[in-house]
């Protein structure tokens, strides 16, 4: 049990996937419909299969060592890479808000401020401690009033995972790896039944579908299936003899069912499920979009799998050193986007607020975007200040963070 840990190799792919699950958040929160892409969402799914995959090989190789070093560097490893920058975060955007209340007068009455003042006043206990998931499926129960997310909801997702993190390296640690693998099997096989039960018996029991749709949607437990995808490819040997075959299948099998979707939907009178959707629009409308098809009405129970499939078929390549696209996702200027990606996630949200809040100064938002070149234009401006953001965060603060609390994060790990 004393025996060190291997050191894990690096492997190629991987960042530049991150990258793409990035942009696909980005696309899907942009307020613009000429650009956005309102299948955006499946990146926030491309991330947790991705930590299952990381965070499961990583508890594994450190497996061996006695439980107080192994839980103890792997927590002090985590909280290294990612509380530092999300507290600084955090606090700089809560600052700019407050700033922008009290010292622009023009701005008080601002939509986007004022909630943001409302935030700021009654969750930042929630979003300290990474609970923002639990207040948004408790909130119907315990009547709690849910603030506009324009600057911060997108930090649910980090929520998700940090539980995650709480919970599964003592799943990890106290089972052996042929007891592990029937876990994993097991909850890749009954969160979808959970959401099948949604479906079909749990929108009668509530009078908000949208509530029950994104309570399915950002609950740890109800999206575990997608970071136990994730696990089985730390799990299981892979051998992948055609993955561009076995990746295209799944694309064009997710394609055709939410082409489906989509048609059948429209059908039944839903004419503003956007066609950019490939009938995979947000999740939490899904339960308010009722059909006379009971397939349709059931889609939860079975889009999401086909989400992390999807996801599964894009990574397991990597995993295994043999990314799929590798002239992309290798290329250096993709690989460090995917570096950097965190960063990205964090600003991007406050970010798209705070040009919204700008062009209140030039007209409004969708007044100086309603020409498709001025909304590009704006866009790439966008892109380029989140990237500079998160490449000066990663370079000069999250970096010399952890270089300079190295040693302690070595010693952890003995």
């Amino acid at each position: 049990m004393n025996k060190l840990p291997e050191k894990l190799e690096y492997l190629p792919g991987l960042d530049g996937i991150r990258a793409l699950a990035a942009f696909l958040v980005i696309s899907t929160h942009w307020p613009n419909n000429s650009i956005s892409l309102k299948f955006g969402w499946i990146g926030v799914n491309i991330f947790f299969v991705l930590s299952g995959f990381l965070i499961t090989r990583i508890l594994l190789n450190e497996k061996q060592k006695k439980f107080k070093a192994y839980l103890g560097g792997f927590f002090y490893k985590r909280a290294l890479r990612i509380f530092p920058v999300y507290y600084l975060f955090f606090f700089i955007t809560a600052a700019i808000i407050l700033l922008s209340y009290y010292l622009i007068p023009s701005l008080s009455g601002n939509d986007f401020i004022l909630m943001g003042i409302k935030t700021l006043k009654h969750d930042t206990p929630v979003y300290l401690t990474y609970s923002l998931n639990i207040k948004m499926n408790l909130a119907y129960f315990f009547k709690w009033p849910m603030y506009e997310h324009a600057f911060l909801g997108h930090l649910w997702s980090l929520a998700v995972e940090e539980q995650f993190y709480l919970i599964f390296p003592f799943v990890v640690y106290f089972l052996d790896t042929r007891l592990l693998k029937k876990v994993v099997i097991a909850i890749i096989i009954i969160c979808p039944l959970i959401r099948l039960w949604a479906a079909i018996v749990g929108i009668h029991l509530v009078t908000n579908t949208y509530w029950l749709g994104e309570t399915i949607y950002s609950n740890t437990f109800c999206q575990a299936d997608a970071l136990a995808t994730g696990a089985l490819l730390a799990l299981f040997p892979i051998k992948i003899n055609f993955p561009y075959r076995n990746f295209f299948i799944v694309t064009i099998i997710c394609l055709i069912v939410g082409l489906a979707c989509l048609y059948f939907l429209r059908k039944a009178g839903y004419i503003f499920v956007e066609g950019k959707s490939f009938g995979f629009n947000f999740p939490g409308f899904w339960f308010d979009e009722k059909t006379p098809w009971f397939l349709i009405n059931i889609r939860a129970f079975y889009q999401y799998s086909l989400v992390n499939l999807f996801a599964f078929a894009l990574i397991a390549p990597a995993t295994i050193k043999k990314p799929l696209f590798p002239a992309l996702f290798n290329a250096k200027p993709v690989s460090y986007l995917g570096k950097i990606s965190y960063g990205i996630y964090l600003f991007h949200n406050p970010l798209i607020a705070f040009f919204m809040i700008g062009a209140t100064f030039f007209g409004g938002w969708y007044n100086i975007t309603a020409h498709p070149l001025n909304n590009i234009v704006i866009f790439i401006i966008y892109l380029v200040i989140v990237i500079s953001l998160a490449h000066v965060s990663y370079k000069y603060f999250e970096r010399k963070i952890i270089n300079k609390y190295k040693f302690k994060l070595e010693r952890s790990a003995q």
